[in-house]
C-alpha cells in the first residue's frame, strides 16, 4: 500500500489479522452449498492446477457465483452488493478507466462521504485492488459477483 499520508484507502479488516479470517471452504461447507468430499476434491484440483478454490468451485459448477460471492463477503467481514439488484451510478464508475476496471474485474459503485464503494469479484487479489486505488485512493471495498461487475461494465460502455 502506498504511504502517502493524502490517501484514505480503507484497508480491508483481513489485512490486520489474516491468521484469524475463517478459510473459504470450511464457510462453504457450513453454509451447505459444498460436502466435505466435494471440498477435498476442489482443494486438490485447485492445488494441482494452481488455482483459487473459487475459480475451481465456479468452473465445475459445484457452488454460484451469488453462494461465492456472500461466502467471501462473510469470510472477509466486507459488504456484498448485488449490483444486478441496486445497480450502479455510471458518473461513479467512470470514475475508473473501464479498461483498468474491467482487468481488476471492479466497479465503482457508489460515493459515500467522498469515499467511493468499489465492488471487486476477487476482493483478496492485490493487484487489482492496487490498481483500483493508484485511480481511486479514497476507496472502500465490497465485493459482487464478476458477471455483474462485467454486465455492469458493459452497459455503462
Amino acid at each position: 500500500m502506498p504511504t502517502n499520508a493524502a490517501r484514505s484507502y480503507v484497508a480491508p479488516p483481513w489485512d490486520a489479522v489474516p491468521s484469524k479470517r475463517p478459510r473459504l471452504g470450511e464457510l462453504l461447507t457450513r453454509r451447505g452449498f459444498i460436502d466435505e468430499k466435494q471440498l477435498a476434491w476442489a482443494l486438490a484440483e485447485a492445488s494441482a492446477k494452481n488455482e483459487l478454490l473459487g475459480v475451481v468451485l465456479l468452473r465445475e459448477r459445484m457452488i454460484f457465483e451469488d453462494e461465492l460471492a456472500r461466502t467471501l463477503s462473510q469470510q472477509l467481514s466486507i459488504p456484498y452488493i448485488n449490483i444486478g439488484h441496486i445497480g450502479v451510478d455510471g458518473a461513479v464508475a467512470r470514475l475508473l478507466p473501464a479498461d483498468v476496471g474491467l482487468a481488476a474485474v471492479a466497479i465503482p459503485v457508489r460515493v459515500s462521504n467522498g469515499v467511493v464503494q468499489v465492488a471487486f469479484a476477487d476482493p483478496t487479489d492485490p493487484q487489482a485492488t492496487a490498481a483500483v486505488e493508484e485511480r481511486l485512493p479514497h476507496m472502500s471495498v465490497a465485493v459482487a459477483e464478476m458477471s455483474e461487475i462485467r454486465r455492469a461494465w458493459q452497459s455503462i460502455a
